[in-house]
């Protein structure tokens, strides 16, 4: 029998002066660019099936549509491209949702006429019947933008320029019965771009860019909007020009951007929807916010995701049980990053990879996104577990993303498969030193000797800020 149990909280640090990753930070970036191989040109918007097997982005101004399968480690393969022509119209395209069944997928085209399409979407992720809706005494449609389906997939909402539209969803994924808010005395959707709604369905949100506002709708049963109460750009509240929207899992907390106003505001949401205590983060010197554009929260709640046009650059932060945002991890377009006009985000459904589009860039970024340790025997890292003994002596592997030198391996032209696999697993012999720890001894534990470590220790980020312009 041992007579003896550690007990130990400890910071772990690298003998040679590499850094352990916290929780919700990014690593191993793969980057895939625009090329022969995939069409990324003005990348745009990105989403994931719920199964998140297959990945759909937008190039807006590639004017095309992407579908990718999706590898367990997060990489990327197969890209079947859908240009704009005779059967689809993707002039432009923009915003991207699927279905809560994952059996159809709307694609919102916003230069031309304007116009929203329907597909049906198959067991391999492929697109086919392409059902077109396009602006005319109907629809309004003209610069169709934002696109979100209510949580049980009857309802579609959808945002062009000064308008916001609420169908019906069939079965097939057919939509029917428009109803349009237009902006009025009304309705302040001048300019309406993001668009969500809260988690049981009751609420829905939208942004006015060139209004500056944030309107909150009551949502009836039928899909219908009522009870708008709009939250203007003031002393209060930080909307100049605002852009996306989010909620937070249980509907008590949204975040916004704001990005003529370079900032990002988190308010607390009541069960009626209403909207108050706003706490604003703005561009400085802890902040990079300038032109602030999607925001992305993970799965779990606890870290935020923040793309920022003009600082070419994506933040990290940790979320509070009150929604509060601290601890800013920055990540700026350099040799590392492609984050040039950095614009969307989406995490797997798992939580454990980022996709990043880069608008000026031309392509699409897959991260790893550090976990949390949850058990009590296993060491903090960025990119595994490992078991230990009660001598503290461990044996680690690391799985790495494609790399050369240590930067991540540029996919233009080059199918995914072709690089390295992410599952190849080699031995890392760095020793790692204990900081701190605290011993407690005396306590009879039979057969084993229990340690718990957590390691806390930032994201090193790199510094390199290129100035660009594009609403």
């Amino acid at each position: 029998m041992v007579q003896l149990a550690v007990i130990s909280l400890c910071v772990l640090q690298p003998a040679k002066g590499d850094v352990v990753d916290e929780p919700g930070s990014l690593i191993n970036p793969v980057i895939y660019r625009n090329g022969n191989t995939h069409e990324l040109d003005g990348a745009w918007a990105v989403t994931l099936s719920p199964d998140g097997q297959h990945l759909y982005v937008t190039a807006s101004l590639g004017s095309a549509l992407s579908v990718y399968d999706v590898a367990s480690d997060g990489t990327l393969s197969n890209p079947r491209i859908y240009r704009n022509d005779d059967t689809h119209e993707l002039f432009g395209a923009r915003g991207v949702a699927l279905s809560p069944n994952g059996q159809h997928l709307y694609v919102t085209a916003f230069d031309g006429g304007g116009a929203l399409s329907v597909y049906d979407v198959a067991s391999d992720g492929a697109l086919s019947n392409p059902r077109v809706y396009s602006d005319d005494d109907t629809h309004e449609l003209l610069g169709a933008r934002d696109v979100v389906l209510s949580p049980d997939g009857q309802h579609l909402y959808l945002t062009a320029w000064g308008a916001l539209s609420v169908y019906d969803v069939a079965n097939d994924g057919t939509l029917s019965n428009p109803r349009i808010y237009r902006n009025d005395n009304t309705h302040e959707l001048d300019g309406a771009l993001g668009v969500t709604l809260s988690p049981d369905g009751q609420h829905l949100y939208v942004t006015a860019f060139y209004g500056s506002a944030l309107s909150v709708y009551d949502v009836a049963s039928d899909g219908a909007l009522s009870n708008p109460r709009i939250y203007r750009n003031g002393d209060t509240h930080e909307l100049n020009g605002a852009w996306d929207i989010t909620l937070s899992l249980d509907g008590q907390h949204l975040y916004v951007t704001a990005n003529l106003g370079n900032a990002l505001s988190v308010y607390d949401a009541a069960s009626d929807g209403a909207l108050s205590n706003p706490r604003i983060y703005r561009e400085d010197n802890t902040h990079e916010l300038d032109r602030a554009r999607g925001v992305t929260l993970s799965p779990g709640g606890q870290h935020l995701y923040v793309t920022a046009f003009d600082d070419n650059a994506l933040s990290v932060y940790d979320v509070a049980s009150d929604g509060a945002l601290s601890n800013p991890r920055i990540y700026r377009s350099d040799d590392t990053h492609e984050l040039k006009g950095a614009w969307d985000a989406a995490l797997s459904p798992d939580g454990q990879h980022l996709y990043v589009t880069a608008f000026f860039g031309n392509a699409l970024s897959v991260y790893q996104v550090v976990q949390a340790v949850e058990t009590n025997t296993s060491l903090y890292s960025p990119a595994y577990s490992a078991m230990t003994t009660p001598s503290i002596e461990t044996d680690m592997s690391v799985g790495y993303a494609p790399s050369m030198g240590g930067r991540p391996i540029p996919t233009d032209g080059v199918s995914p498969f072709m690089t390295p696999a992410v599952e190849e697993r080699e031995k890392n012999e760095r020793d790692y030193g204990v900081i701190t720890g605290a011993v407690t001894t005396g306590v009879a534990v039979t057969g084993a000797v229990v340690s718990v470590v957590i390691g806390m220790v930032y994201w090193a980020s790199h510094r390199a800020k290129l100035k660009e312009h594009q609403l």
